[in-house]
């Protein structure tokens, strides 16, 4: 019975999971009409950044420490986590450090590559979290995991819309990009949930801890520097920005003005921490409540 409802959780994450990175996919194009969408929007991202350190750090990092702790006598949850944080930076600041390429069957300005960037990013971390969640053996930790993901799932398909759109991709593009992201993280899922029975034991403690530790680290990079370290970059970075994106004719990036959400930002990535602190505690104690009988 236990074993049914963990897998009803899991198969049910992954339905909402899908379901509401289309319905996040969908809102740029019909929330653009709106001058007001795009401070809605900024302030959604502060709270889901709060959201992912919250899930980095209270839950998948010490579940990945408890779980490998079981097998080695090493500090190796923590050493995985740093190494998928590293893995997210080579990628994003090193190896495609350069944004916008140019080719012949492009328009004559070139399109940016950003996009296909933060696909390759956002595909990543969300594959990873998926393997996370279809290893997880607990229904607590499982719904943890759903939540947190379907909290962000949203605002990361809207921002690679946003930024598809920037780019002036074609509307087949675009939703060929959306396609793919929307798909990683419940294939993720059912790759964990089909490995999770072939594994048990040692072997499934240690690939479950990893996948936890791995995504730990991908969370934490999203966070604070994607998604922090852009709502909180400093007027004279974003003028530069601005700069530089006319000079080289682009016109992706807009004018900055004055932030006056500042403190209501920092306000939001605390409220998605504690959010998430909350919810760990009340799950932890669920499951120290049904273990008790």
């Amino acid at each position: 019975m236990e074993e049914l409802s963990l897998t009803a959780i899991k198969l049910i994450a992954a339905a909402s999971i899908l379901a509401i990175a289309l319905v996040g996919g969908a809102i740029p194009m019909a929330a653009a009409r709106y001058p007001g969408s795009q401070r809605f929007f900024s302030l959604g991202n502060a709270f889901a950044g709060g959201l992912f350190l919250g899930v980095g750090f209270i839950h998948l990092l010490p579940e990945g420490i408890e779980q490998l702790g079981e097998v080695v006598d090493y500090p190796l949850a923590a050493l995985l986590a740093a190494l998928g944080l590293g893995a997210l930076l080579l990628i994003d600041r090193v190896i495609f450090d350069g944004r916008h390429v140019h080719s012949d069957s492009d328009t004559a300005q070139g399109q940016s590559i950003f996009p296909l960037v933060l696909l390759l990013l956002l595909s990543i971390h969300s594959i990873i979290a998926g393997l996370s969640l279809g290893f997880e053996s607990h229904a607590s930790t499982a719904i943890i995991l759903a939540l947190g993901i379907v909290l962000h799932k949203g605002s990361e398909a809207f921002a690679l819309m946003v930024s598809t759109i920037s780019a002036s991709f074609t509307a087949n593009r675009r939703n060929a990009l959306l396609g793919v992201f929307v798909a990683m993280t419940p294939a993720g899922i059912i790759a964990g949930m089909l490995g999770s029975r072939v594994l048990q034991g040692d072997g499934a403690a240690l690939v479950e801890g990893s996948f936890n530790a791995l995504a730990a680290g991908t969370f934490i990079y999203i966070a604070i520097l994607d998604i922090i370290d852009e709502e909180f970059s400093k007027r004279d970075v974003r003028m530069a920005k601005f700069v530089v994106s006319s000079l080289t004719g682009d016109d992706d990036v807009p004018m900055p003005t004055q932030d006056h959400d500042r403190i209501f930002k920092f306000l939001l990535v605390i409220a998605g921490i504690v959010v998430m602190a909350l919810i760990g505690d009340f799950a932890h104690s669920q499951e120290a409540h049904s273990l008790a009988h």
